[in-house]
């Protein structure tokens, strides 16, 4: 099925720029700009690639991960095209993981108490070391501005020297990232420099995920859509997330997930555009490298209740999620009485998710229903026309009415497009969480 790829540069609240190219990959969603390959370097997680053009893929071999906690680094594999990069080095800081109640995997929420990846017991931050960076292996950070009924607002200690730590994540964060622009693979070693540098005193800086950055979005902020203790610059910002077609090989564009300026996320920015951006992150132990598939974390849901009123349970974020959702599209206006009149497995409670917990259900491992289809079978394949959107919370302030997230990848928008438009969505369905 061919697509149209789209220009959608979110510089400012107003600037929206729409054009198409030739691009016939059908996984792509949300796209912006398109270039030519991508031949990819060094690659996160000590993994070696070509240099120069070609197909963009990684032909190193990936080196061996390091320690989780202590001072322990690790060097990365030769490849094809020169040395391997160094691999995920340990973080000096990492705590060990907290034992949860209930028999909950290390990092989940465990019960009626703090979770790993949180802070625990009110002492330090204890990090999550559950194998992955691209699903959430922690509570999901919500926008301060949400009501009390949304749980963990984010909140930020300034370390004083450069970096932030989540105090919900646990991750630690670039305060103020450059502004200079470049290539994915240029944020890619500024982040490793970093690293090398033992900035902020840290030894394990790299790329953040997909999901990473989702957790320190804000939409409700507008055209600077990320909590205020961050600086925010011009540009799309990169992540170690390469797109799943990029991954395979299916696509040679050099694709992968990048954030605008306003909280939206693209699985289509091109790896060799040179008005990127990265705001560099550390922690959580180790986790996937860019050019792997997401590794989804283990006992990762619990499924309750009688066919037709299912109720999944993430058991790291703590969210209990509809598993099905609602049986027609409606405006973004009906979307909370749907949520607090839904009853299933005998609870009521629910609402409408925030962008980031919806963010945290997206499997990067496929696509045309980039979710786990056995927690959440039956889901619309989100790649056909028209694209099925879900709704979240947030209403908009950069355009449409409000913001929604597409299962074809896990991309999310506003809906501004004209019919036929990747992001022309009037109307969505809604899967409601507690």
């Amino acid at each position: 099925m061919s697509s149209c790829v789209r220009l959608c540069w979110h510089l400012s609240a107003a600037a929206v720029l729409a054009a198409c190219s030739g691009n016939d990959s059908p996984g792509v969603g949300n796209p912006v700009t398109t270039g030519g390959t991508a031949g990819q370097g060094t690659a996160a997680g000590g993994t070696a690639g070509r240099a120069g053009g070609g197909a963009g893929r990684v032909a190193g071999q990936s080196g061996s991960s390091g320690a989780s906690a202590g001072n322990g680094t690790a060097t990365g594999g030769s490849g094809s095209g020169g040395a391997g990069s160094a691999g995920r080095g340990a973080s000096g800081a990492s705590g060990a993981a907290g034992a949860s109640s209930g028999g909950m995997p290390s990092g989940g929420a465990s019960m009626g108490g703090a979770s790993t990846g949180g802070a625990s017991m009110g002492g330090a931050c204890v990090e999550s070391q559950c194998g992955s960076h691209k699903w959430a292996c922690w509570k999901v950070p919500n926008p301060a501005s949400s009501p009390a009924s949304v749980p963990n607002h984010q909140s930020y200690t300034d370390l004083g020297n450069g970096a932030v730590r989540d105090d919900i994540t646990c991750l630690v964060w670039e305060q103020a990232n450059p502004a200079t622009q470049g290539t994915w693979q240029e944020s890619f070693d500024r982040c490793a420099a970093l690293a090398a540098d033992s900035y902020a005193g840290f030894d394990d800086w790299r790329l953040p995920t997909r999901m990473e950055m989702a957790s320190i979005t804000d939409v409700t902020r507008g055209s600077k859509g990320f909590p205020a203790v961050f600086t925010v610059t011009s540009g799309y910002y990169d992540t170690g997330s390469w797109w799943y077609e990029t991954i395979t090989g299916q696509n040679t564009s050099g694709f992968h997930w990048a954030y605008g300026t306003n909280g939206f996320t693209s699985n289509a920015v091109v790896m060799t555009n040179t008005d990127n951006v990265a705001r560099c992150v550390r922690g959580n132990g180790p986790g996937e490298a860019a050019d792997e598939l997401a590794v989804e974390p283990p006992n990762h849901y619990t499924l309750e209740g009688d066919a037709g009123s299912v109720e999944v349970t993430d058991n790291y974020t703590g969210l209990v999620w509809q598993q099905g959702f609602s049986p027609a599209l409606m405006n973004f206006e009906d979307a909370p009485a749907y949520c607090e009149g839904l009853s299933l497995n005998g609870h009521t409670g629910f609402r409408v998710p925030t962008l980031n917990e919806l963010a945290s259900t997206v499997n990067e491992a496929k696509v045309g229903g980039a979710i786990n289809t056995t927690a959440f079978p039956g889901n619309p394949n989100g790649c056909k026309e028209p694209k099925y959107w879900f709704w979240v919370a947030e209403a908009s302030k950069v355009g449409g009415t409000a913001w929604g997230l597409s299962y074809c990848d896990g991309f999310t928008g506003y809906n501004v497009g004209d019919s036929g438009d990747w992001n022309y969505f009037p109307q969505a369905n809604v899967r409601c969480v507690r």
